[in-house]
């Protein structure tokens, strides 16, 4: 059954991850561009994720895993390489009705990882719902072509031009049109950079208060 696209904001928010292996470090690094307050539950840990320790961007608890571990949670990630732990993390994850993933067991998952692009506030995320993950994968390389680094600098363009445009005189109904105008424009124009909107937007803003 396909999955809702449920967009979260894990900012400040704890979040934890059992296990200390590269499969673990793969999700410590997706929530990490995400804000998330993240700390780490295994006996020992991957190079990288010690790294990540030693510049203060992750806690690690070297211990085995225990229920109440995650009381405090707004969600967990159960990356061990043993079966009963992560089915005890399930468990306890549920039991909470704490949001809880399950490393490659989509039936031990109440959320799962999409493939995620991000180029700055804008956020893509590609799932086959647990069935083909590696199908994820080559549509978001995909992706990540059809959508460079410098939408995060366009994104915010379009982010200042909004809220210009909200502030002016004009009625909503012309808003809507100008804000919808100007994407037509930049795309239609054919050159997808930061520079084509920017004379889009200067354009327009020209025009908008001087009437």
């Amino acid at each position: 059954m396909a999955v809702f696209p449920l967009f979260v904001d894990l900012g400040g928010k704890t979040c934890i991850v059992v296990g200390g292996g590269e499969v673990a470090s793969r999700k410590v690094e997706i929530l990490l561009r995400f804000d998330a307050d993240l700390s780490i539950i295994a006996p020992e840990v991957s190079s990288s994720i010690l790294s990540l320790e030693i510049q203060d961007k992750i806690k690690i608890f070297r211990k085995k895993y225990s229920e109440h571990d995650i009381d405090e949670a707004f969600l967990v990630v159960a990356a061990t390489s043993d079966p009963e732990v992560n089915e005890n993390v399930f468990r306890d994850a549920k039991k909470r009705n704490i949001p809880v993933n399950v490393v490659d067991d989509p039936e031990k998952c109440t959320f799962i990882f999409p493939s995620v692009v991000n180029r700055g506030d804008l956020t893509i995320g590609i799932s086959t719902s647990g069935i083909y993950p590696v199908l994820s994968k080559k549509i978001r390389k995909i992706t990540e072509e059809a959508f460079s680094e410098e939408y995060g600098g366009i994104l915010r363009l379009l982010a200042d031009f909004r809220v210009k445009v909200r502030k002016s005189h004009i009625d909503q109904p012309e808003k809507e049109k100008l804000l919808k105008q100007v994407i037509d424009e930049f795309y239609d124009n054919g050159v997808i950079s930061h520079e084509a909107l920017k004379a889009i937007l200067d354009k327009h803003l020209s025009y908008l208060f001087r009437i």
